[in-house]
């Protein structure tokens, strides 16, 4: 898939803005009652008639002849040739393809929409304010996103790609009703309008002037359906959305897509004398951005997979366009986005995806490497990640630190099969949180085992709160309390200095430790902290300790979680995956007075055992949950992968020495290794046969 194409589809799934709203609420009750809120003495007054190439226009102008001023301006813009575009003015395939897919356009001439994956039947007229996931009785839960992703214009884009690959006027007509529809329908409002059944929210309004309605302005304009009121029309709600995000923006993922919205009106409009002041503004948010967003270690703000990549694709489109229209921009500026490919080369897992970690997807980073091999020449690193290993040099470092983002990566090498784990120390994050410090995640022999549920449908559900809490992470629950730091000033959580933590990386080992000493639910509160750490014994396995200490000196009940996407049998304190054919991993604890082992599936009161499956649906999926009732405590495990075909690699683990934090591991093939952990300090360990 063309990567810009993919970007698109991604922006599908994007931030919840939180509220409700009636279905018969209207959003932009306070607008005028028809759009675009230009109007007609607005645009001649907005635009540079001195500029070349609008000598006809200044001349109607002077007449006062409206009607000729209009056509000479759609003349205009009909036969411009700069500033250009991602496509050619009116481009069309030539040769037409034998098989185009016009299965959505087709839908689209019939009105049939759909949005975050549900569909929708419109008759004549579009309501572009319209809920699916608000009917009465429907078999949705609510999301308002149903209502803000219809206003991204998929459906239009369709219509775009059907009407370059057959010609067929009848998709351009349809372009040019809804288009019209639209901005009078939906005029921009006199406030952010970041609320539910809203057309406007600031980042569709981005995302549309940015991603979206660049490819529908160079495609449709020169179409005989065309006519000199609707490109005007069309004009003139372009030019509304740099009205709306000059007035209106936010922070965070949102401002970059605010951003590359606004300074791509500037950019393809410049006969509008504010166009410079657009540019300007928007180059002013962006640059700043670059620092307000992405900590020194490349990890975006939010610390989520795919909202790293909303604001990175944001600052490269805004660095893209300006190139292809030589719009000068700081010397520096493509050199401050090369950190952000470094999240990829190191975070990825050994199947090149990054893990689905806060409201983030499992993203393959192949495409944005590939990319980066083309910006950033010398880096070695990114050509082998884009040649699949055939060329350039695999990167320098295997397990990598981000001690800003508090994301701990362990790795036994670069190849397919390598043995991965992700540990999460770090801060909440800006956005897009999810309650999961100390979280592990485990791939190995190009296999995932113990995973994080990633992103789900930003509705208002069981589902979702489920998938954003600690239940469905690796963590451990205190008295059945989930992790609460949710709640506080957002800019709170965003570190000026990485939190406390241990790493050390050696040819023979990494070692990870992080704390939680913040809020649990209930009564719990900060009566007790959670100390993780982590031990990967190159090439082949790893030792977690878990220290809960009661501060408040009561006993409590400490559930140990760990997540499968595979099949698991449990074994006394041993759960083993059983996939047959298939690489497996173990985890065993340390067999201590008064642990017990359960696996729960697919339970739904409370929610626990499931992953989200495709289009908001859900899928069983088993959690191992170790348990034990103590004041302070330590909790030992080990994590055991064996390849395909091999058996459970683990043979005991058993205490050593009576001391807490400490375990003799031995092997099936006759290894046996002693491990004791030092708080504040790397493991010791040695291998004694």
């Amino acid at each position: 898939m063309n990567p810009r194409i993919a970007w698109i589809s991604f922006l599908i799934v994007l931030w919840l803005a939180c509220g409700s709203m009636p279905a018969q609420q209207r959003p932009d009750a306070a607008s005028p009652a028809a759009g675009p809120r230009v109007t007609d003495d607005d645009l001649f007054a907005g635009l540079d008639l001195a500029r070349p190439g609008l000598e006809a226009v200044a001349a109607a102008a002077a007449n006062s002849d409206r009607a000729a001023a209009k056509h000479a301006l759609a003349e205009y813009y009909r036969h411009r040739r700069k500033p250009v575009c991602h496509i050619a003015l009116g481009e069309k395939a030539d040769p037409k393809p034998a098989s185009p897919d016009l299965a959505r356009a087709e839908r689209a001439l019939r009105h049939e929409f759909e949005s975050i994956g549900y569909p929708h039947t419109f008759g004549s007229a579009i309501d572009w304010h319209y809920d699916k996931t608000a009917e009465p009785g429907g078999k949705y839960a609510p999301n308002n996103e149903w209502t803000w992703q219809l206003n991204r214009h998929p459906e239009w884009l369709a219509l775009s790609r059907a009407y370059r690959d057959t010609w067929d006027e009848k998709y351009a007509r349809e372009f040019v009703a809804q288009m019209t529809g639209w901005a009078r329908d939906c005029p921009m409002p006199d406030n952010a309008a970041n609320v539910p059944r809203s057309a406007w929210r600031t980042i569709e309004t981005g995302i549309r002037a940015s991603l979206i309605w660049p490819e529908l302005w160079y495609r449709f304009v020169p179409s005989p359906s065309m006519t000199d009121e609707a490109l005007i029309t069309f004009l003139k709600a372009y030019i509304d959305h740099a009205r709306h995000l000059m007035a209106w923006h936010t922070s965070g993922n949102w401002l970059a897509m605010e951003g590359n919205g606004l300074f791509h009106v500037g950019v393809l409009f410049p006969e509008f004398k504010a166009a410079k002041a657009w540019r300007d503004t928007a180059g002013k948010w962006i640059y700043a951005e670059l620092d307000n967003q992405v900590y020194p270690d490349g990890v975006q703000i939010e610390l989520s997979s795919s909202y790293h990549h909303v604001s990175l694709s944001n600052f490269l489109g805004f660095y893209k366009i300006a190139k292809l229209n030589d719009t000068p921009l700081p010397a520096d500026f493509l050199q401050r986005l090369e950190k952000m490919y470094d999240f990829d080369v190191y975070g990825a897992m050994p199947d090149r995806r990054l893990p689905g970690v806060q409201d983030g997807s499992y993203h393959d980073v192949r495409n944005a490497l590939q990319e980066a091999a083309g910006l950033f020449p010398g880096r070695q690193d990114f050509r082998w990640y884009a040649g699949e290993g055939k060329e350039g040099r695999p990167p320098a470092e295997t397990s990598h630190a981000f001690p800003y983002a508090g994301y701990y990566v362990m790795r036994s090498g670069w190849e397919a099969d390598a043995r991965w784990l992700w540990f999460d120390g770090g801060p909440f994050g800006y956005g897009h949180q999810h309650e999961d410090k100390l979280q592990i995640i485990v791939a190995a022999y190009g296999k995932r085992f113990l995973v994080d549920p990633g992103n789900f449908a930003y509705e208002r559900s069981k589902w979702r709160s489920y998938f954003i809490d600690s239940p469905s992470h690796n963590v451990v629950l205190v008295d059945g309390q989930p992790q609460r730091r949710r709640g506080q000033p957002r800019d709170s959580y965003v570190v000026r200095q990485p939190l406390p933590h241990v790493w050390v990386s050696e040819p023979a080992f990494d070692y990870a430790e992080a704390t939680f000493d913040e809020d649990f639910g209930g009564a719990v509160k900060r009566g007790v902290t959670h100390t993780r750490a982590v031990l990967f014994i190159k090439p082949d396995f790893w030792v977690v300790l878990d220290t809960l200490t009661a501060k408040d000196g009561k006993e409590h009940t400490y559930d140990a979680l760990f997540h499968f996407d595979a099949r698991v049998k449990p074994d006394g304190l041993r759960l083993v995956t059983q996939d047959a054919g298939e690489a497996n991993l173990t985890v065993a604890a340390r067999p201590d007075p008064g642990v017990s082992l359960k696996v729960i599936e697919g339970q739904e009161d409370p929610v626990q055992g499931w992953l989200p499956g495709r289009r908001s649906s859900v899928r069983p999926a088993p959690v191992g949950i170790y348990t034990r009732r103590a004041a302070t405590t330590n909790l030992l495990y080990v994590l055991a992968p064996a390849p395909k075909g091999a058996s459970d690699p683990l043979k005991s683990i058993e205490p050593l020495d009576n001391d807490p934090a400490a375990a003799r591991i031995a092997f099936t093939d006759g290894r046996i290794y002693e491990v004791r952990f030092r708080p504040g300090k790397p493991a010791a360990w040695q291998r004694s046969r």
